[in-house]
């Protein structure tokens, strides 16, 4: 099996997930401007734990797999991540989360299952793996941002560099999906088992679905 044809049917298979995240009553408040800015704060608190363990995951992963294509791809993913946590630290200090609230910050358990999940498979799984579930994920996460790009201007009335840690996320992923297609063909051809790519995808996309659905109000 080629892996575009892989992950459109892990898409397909796991297309009621997809609408119960995009359905999710957060971003629902949002968009209607009823969120507090405490809401808000917990949103950056969140974020500020997983894009460092995310970095750090995929920074081992640039380690584990040393051969293209899959170490150029992690090395970017890595680069990505931390691009990502600067434009966080904007949005942080706009909503006033500031270095004594990030200190006092206590973490909710099921918004950082989805980094830890992450950081197993930088530890156990294949190539293939991370890169089919990312591949799917990314999707989901890009339309959630673009969505809190869009309601924080409105609603909220924060600038644009405010808002560029959810544009950085919303941008088109054409090369990234080049380049996941890329490592899942190569792991494909030496006879990896697609059912851990498609086991690797649900769990992601359900842990996606776990972090919007915890996020305090």
């Amino acid at each position: 099996m080629e892996a575009q044809a892989l992950c459109a049917r892990i898409r397909q298979d796991l297309a009621d997930v997809e609408e119960r995240i995009k359905a999710n009553s957060w971003l629902a408040e949002l968009s209607a401007g009823r969120l507090s800015t405490g809401a808000l704060r917990a949103f950056a608190g969140e974020q500020l734990l997983i894009i460092p363990s995310d970095l750090r995951s995929f920074e081992m992963l640039a380690q584990r797999f040393a051969a293209a294509p899959a170490h150029d791809y992690f090395a970017g993913l890595a680069a990505g991540e931390r691009t990502a946590l600067g434009e966080l630290d904007a949005f942080a200090a706009a909503v006033g989360f500031d270095d004594a609230a990030q200190r006092d910050y206590e973490p909710v358990p099921g918004c950082q299952v989805y980094p830890s999940y992450v950081a197993r498979l930088a530890r156990d799984g294949t190539a293939a793996q991370v890169a089919g579930a990312f591949l799917v994920n990314l999707d989901a996460w890009g339309r959630c941002c673009a969505r809190m790009a869009d309601a924080l201007l409105v609603n909220y009335q924060l600038s644009q560099a405010d808002r560029a840690f959810f544009r950085y996320f919303a941008g088109p992923a054409t090369e990234l999906e080049r380049a996941s297609l890329a490592v899942i063909d190569a792991e494909l051809a030496h006879g990896t088992d697609p059912a851990g790519i498609v086991r690797a995808a649900r769990l992601l996309q359900a842990y996606e679905l776990l972090f919007w659905e915890s996020l305090p109000r």
